[in-house]
């Protein structure tokens, strides 16, 4: 069985973290981050939490595969810092994951390119009392269960005939272009 709803929002969070140094927490979490959370988790900010918040089948494509895909969020959880506010501290980090996640396949050879990437920042009343920013960065995941063997290589030979020596009648007649003539 697959683990990857399992482990890609860790492998996201491996691959963010060493971009922005600065973050003092980039990890994968399970569901939505909210204020809630907020409230009852231990966050070191600046944070970047990864994770997969849906899952749905894409159109069905010719063959046995199926193919679906994962909504995913890298919440950003930020707070007021000595000559930075929060506020700009988590549009900054948000500015640089929707540059950096376009295309992104997360070296998980079962996901497609990342696309739709989409930013927003979550501001609540019950949010401004916590004294930290929220924003959500969110994209689709093409992915797939099912394992996909590697294309082999389809061997192209081109062949030349001049009529009216062609067709089947003829096909010692044929030359293949690249071949190395024979030397006499």
């Amino acid at each position: 069985m697959s683990q990857l709803l399992h482990t890609l929002p860790q492998a996201i969070a491996d691959r963010l973290k060493p971009l922005m140094p600065k973050i003092r927490e980039c990890k994968g979490i399970a569901g939505r981050f909210n204020l809630e959370r907020l409230q009852k988790e231990s966050i070191n900010t600046p944070a970047i939490l990864v994770s997969i918040l849906e899952l749905k089948q894409t159109t069905p494509a010719a063959g046995p595969v199926h193919f679906f895909d994962l909504s995913m969020a890298a919440f950003i959880v930020t707070k007021d810092q000595l000559g930075l506010s929060r506020d700009e501290a988590g549009a900054n980090i948000a500015a640089a994951l929707c540059a950096y996640v376009p295309d992104k396949r997360w070296g998980e050879p079962a996901c497609g390119e990342a696309r739709n990437v989409r930013a927003q920042s979550i501001v609540t009343a019950g949010l401004l009392k916590t004294s930290a920013s929220l924003w959500a960065v969110t994209w689709t995941q093409p992915c797939t269960f099912a394992t996909i063997p590697e294309p082999e290589a389809m061997g192209v030979e081109l062949y030349l005939g001049h009529a009216p020596e062609i067709g089947a009648a003829h096909i010692d007649d044929y030359k293949r272009i690249g071949e190395i003539p024979d030397v006499v």
